[in-house]
């Protein structure tokens, strides 16, 4: 958490001192002074990243998390007095005085403190913990040796995995493929790789086999002598062999030399000249074809050859004797040899074989690139099997196939490893059946942790009375240090990047099993710090990265998805949940979540550097002005339904979201333009804003339940929202015709608009042709709007909700090469009948959605997008249910109708 605070003030003090210097006044020296001393607790922070367990190196990074928030309110101190209106000019000369007193006098109390503890770091031998290293690989070898305890022989639960992947090894093609297994740590990664590794097939049809364990502190080197571990074969090395031509090609040359310097000699001594000259060059251009045979079958050739085509003894000998010199100097040994010989050898020991080899535990991408050139592709049905809780290790390695994600037991196969590991062959007694699956299915399907539970239980009385005691303790047990169970789960906390430590550390605050939405979780990210500004790349998009990248890490799994298959919901596993847990609390993460009315009136006056406020469930008639006090704040979220938002909350100029998307809040203050750091605002409208002739809101990003009326036309004409990429809009009354969309042109960077009770006509230039998505709620879609949508080039997702639809015929065409981009079409309680399918018309559509729709048929031409993958039909009409029965569905497209259908044909 230390590096999160270190790394966002750095940055946000960067800035300042090179973009916004004139706000400093006169204290632009001391905040060159902070600045330094932060990048110097950066350097130390990143010195001890991996010996943070350390209980002196603990205090020392929970001290230097503290001065990060004194530096920053140092920083809040002199921005914020800086920022005056001209109406306070009078004023302002004295207060400025006193600011620059303040500022200069916390700068020199927290320089003492830093210095504290940098003296500290010494007297307690902190740089020497800082600086051992060496202790991750030790440690990694400890824990592999627990996982290899805890695999379980009798493998349960992998009889479809081992099918699937027998069928990838053991069939397809001749050319060398990777095949990937994908999970999370204690998933059975590893068990399921040994099952396959020493099956029968498997072991007939590969006539070299090797299993090699890579972990996080892999070397090459030992990796490529453990392949080699017991093979026959002999490596010249590279610059040896370099030696070996040069020098007969030298010889060579020199006989040359002599041949051009006894023309005039002897006849008969030319002649002996010239036939060794003859038998020379004979035993040279051999030499040219044997230089890709294996190293110890080149040396026999080699000698060989000079035994039989070089009949001269003087130089025979010299050849022997150099050839042999060279030998004895690369002695018979592969420990001397350097990492590209051992490649090279390797390579032409596997080139004549069919060979599997398995590479186990894969963190990164690196380990690919080295090895790969060790592994001919040599047509004959040679397959790499990896294992890895990164997508992006097997994406990396083999980007055309696909890797396979290992999944959870199901509750029969927990129960069946969880009662082979406590009775061991035995049978559960009756009585503790229901109560044995109970404690099984709460190990969520994972097998580390069903094996770590299991031992633990088969060692303790059998009864119901001892097993009730794990009952609803489960994960307490198997977080304790003897179960060794969090350790191994850790390994994969322990290689994140720093940048994304925090971030996963944050699920820990969530209660356990919650479902996170991801779009707020992302705002909760930006507000506390932890995405780094990269580039002019837009923050969210960033924070979006960070989220994929903790999924393709096997740390966090997507719980539900959107109709365009983005994450909606995510969700941690209850052993990481509580990990998090135990390391948030030691990082004070600065976020409240709260229900109780009465802990408001506290919160504002105990806890002014609070970043974050949730007010959870609980219904909020009115905010105290105190909340004014919290302007560290920067995420807020009221879900009551407030009917006057305070313009005290305006005062929180550090806030970026404000979530108020429960207020019946008709109008905002006027004061709303002071949160010049908004990204998102959320209400739940229809809400005015008031107009403003000079004042925007440069970073706004998200923009929801706002009315549209004049003000709104107004402020969106005149780009006062220059950077909105969400927008939703309701409208106030029926009979307005603002011509509302036409407005919106001035938003450049628009791509989410959602329309409540859209009743106007727009003209066809008043569509915005930068949106991607689209949603229209009970508006009046008439042939001439649709035609419209239809021709927007980049609306890739449209949804259609509502029951007014003015189609005299109750029929929706899609025109002829409409909706070129749409991928995703969602209608809700529409009252159509027919809908025609132009030709050409959605040619990459993947995904359609009909709910509640009285629909009798469905086009004919929808069955040959080529793109469509998903069709979901809910409360279908009779006669439409009745077609969809008969349906053959074909090119991997699946179809899923609720009520469920009678089983037919091509059901999917």
């Amino acid at each position: 958490m230390a590096d999160s605070v270190v790394s966002f003030l750095l940055a946000n003090l960067t800035q300042l001192l090179t973009q916004e210097s004139n706000l400093l006044g006169g204290v632009q020296d001391q905040v060159r002074i902070l600045h330094n001393e932060l990048e110097m607790i950066s350097v130390f922070l990143r010195s001890t990243e991996g010996n943070r367990d350390d209980n002196l190196v603990k205090v020392v990074v929970s001290q230097i998390r503290d001065v990060a928030y004194e530096i920053e309110d140092v920083i809040e101190t002199a921005t914020k007095h800086s920022k005056r209106s001209n109406l306070r000019k009078l004023i302002y000369s004295f207060d400025r005085v006193i600011t620059l007193h303040e500022v200069a006098s916390k700068t020199e109390s927290i320089k003492k403190v830093i210095k504290e503890i940098y003296d500290n770091r010494s007297k307690y031998g902190i740089i020497e913990i800082a600086q051992s290293g060496g202790g991750d690989a030790q440690a990694e070898g400890i824990l592999h040796k627990r996982r290899r305890y805890v695999e379980e022989d009798e493998v349960v639960g992998f009889g479809h995995d081992t099918q699937v992947l027998l069928k990838q090894l053991l069939e397809g093609g001749l050319q060398r493929d990777v095949t990937s297994i994908i999970g999370m740590g204690g998933l059975g990664k590893t068990t399921l790789a040994r099952k396959i590794y020493n099956n029968n097939h498997v072991e007939n049809n590969f006539n070299f086999r090797r299993w090699v364990y890579v972990s996080q502190e892999y070397r090459i080197r030992e990796l490529l002598l453990e392949i080699l571990k017991g093979v026959k074969i002999f490596i010249l090395k590279a610059e040896l062999k370099e030696e070996l031509f040069h020098g007969l090609e030298v010889k060579y040359s020199t006989l040359f030399e002599d041949l051009q310097c006894m023309k005039e000699k002897d006849d008969g001594e030319f002649k002996n000249i010239l036939l060794q000259k003859f038998e020379y060059s004979t035993l040279f251009e051999d030499l040219q074809c044997m230089k890709e045979k294996d190293d110890r079958e080149f040396k026999n050739i080699l000698l060989q050859k000079v035994e039989e085509l070089i009949h001269d003894l003087k130089l025979k000998k010299s050849c022997q004797d150099f050839v042999q010199n060279i030998y004895k100097k690369n002695g018979e040994g592969l420990q001397d040899l350097n990492d590209d010989d051992l490649k090279r050898g390797l390579f032409k020991f596997l080139q004549g074989k069919r060979y599997l080899i398995v590479l186990d535990d894969i963190w990164k991408t690196d380990v690919w690139d080295e090895l790969k050139v060790a592994f001919p592709d040599n047509m004959k049905g040679s397959r790499i099997l990896i294992t890895s809780r990164i997508k992006e290790v097997a994406a990396h390695a083999s980007p055309n196939i696909p890797p396979y994600f290992l999944p959870f037991l199901n509750k029969d196969e927990s129960w069946e490893l969880f009662s082979k590991k406590v009775f061991r062959g035995g049978t559960c007694p009756a009585e503790l059946e229901a109560l044995g699956r109970q404690i099984a299915e709460s190990c969520d399907g994972l097998p580390l942790a069903i094996v770590v539970l299991g031992g633990l239980l088969a060692n303790k009385e059998k009864t119901h009375r001892t097993w009730s005691k794990l009952t609803g303790h489960v994960n307490w047990y198997l977080t304790q240090d003897r179960s060794h169970c969090l350790d191994i789960l850790a390994l994969s906390y322990n290689h994140l990047p720093r940048r994304l430590k925090p971030c996963f550390l944050y699920f820990g605050i969530f209660p356990e099993d919650f479902e996170i939405p991801v779009r707020q979780l992302i705002r909760l990210w930006i507000a506390e710090g932890f995405i780094q500004h990269t580039g002019d790349r837009n923050v969210e998009d960033v924070a979006e990265d960070y989220l994929e990248e903790l999924i393709d890490r096997s740390l966090i799994q997507v719980a539900t998805t959107r109709t365009d298959g983005e994450s909606k919901h995510v969700a941690s596993m209850i052993f990481y949940e509580t990990f998090a847990y135990q390391r948030a609390l030691k990082r004070n993460f600065s976020s409240f979540g709260f229900e109780n009315k009465s802990n408001l009136e506290w919160l504002c006056k105990m806890f002014k550097l609070v970043r974050v406020v949730d007010f959870g469930d609980a219904n909020y008639s009115s905010i105290p002005k105190k909340i004014e006090k919290l302007t560290r704040l920067r995420y807020l979220r009221i879900p009551g339904e407030l009917d006057v938002i305070p313009a005290s909350i305006c005062s929180l100029w550090n806030l970026v979201t404000l979530d108020m998307r429960s207020s019946k809040t008709r109008v905002l203050p006027k004061e709303i333009w002071m949160l010049q750091k908004l990204r998102h605002l959320y209400l739940g409208g229809p809400t005015s804003i008031p107009k403003t002739d000079n004042k925007a809101l440069p970073n706004l990003q998200v923009l929801t339940g706002i009315a549209i009326n004049e003000d709104t036309k107004y402020l969106f004409a005149k780009a006062r929202f220059p950077n909105l990429r969400k927008v939703g809009l309701q409208f106030l009354r029926f009979e307005q015709e603002l011509e509302i969309l036409s407005s919106l042109h001035n938003l450049r960077q628009l791509q989410t608009l959602k329309i409540y009770q859209l009743f106007e006509h727009p003209n066809p230039y008043s569509i915005h042709l930068t949106l991607t998505k689209l949603t229209l709620v009970k508006a009046d879609l008439n042939p001439f709007v649709f035609t419209m949508l239809g021709s927007l080039p980049n609306l890739r997702i449209l949804k259609l909700q509502g029951d007014r639809l003015g189609y005299t015929e109750s029929t929706l065409h899609c025109s002829e090469s409409s909706f070129p981009q749409l991928e995703v079409f969602v209608m809700a309680q529409l009252q159509i009948k027919n809908w025609e399918l132009g030709k050409g018309a959605m040619p990459s559509l993947r995904r359609l959605v009909i709910d509640g729709c009285p629909i009798q048929h469905l086009p004919h031409k929808l069955w040959c997008l080529t793109a469509l993958r998903d069709v979901q039909v809910l409360q279908p009409s009779r006669q439409l249910a009745n077609t969809l029965q008969q349906l053959q569905m074909k090119n991997g497209c699946k179809l899923q109708v609720y009520p469920p259908l009678e089983s037919g044909p091509g059901r999917n």
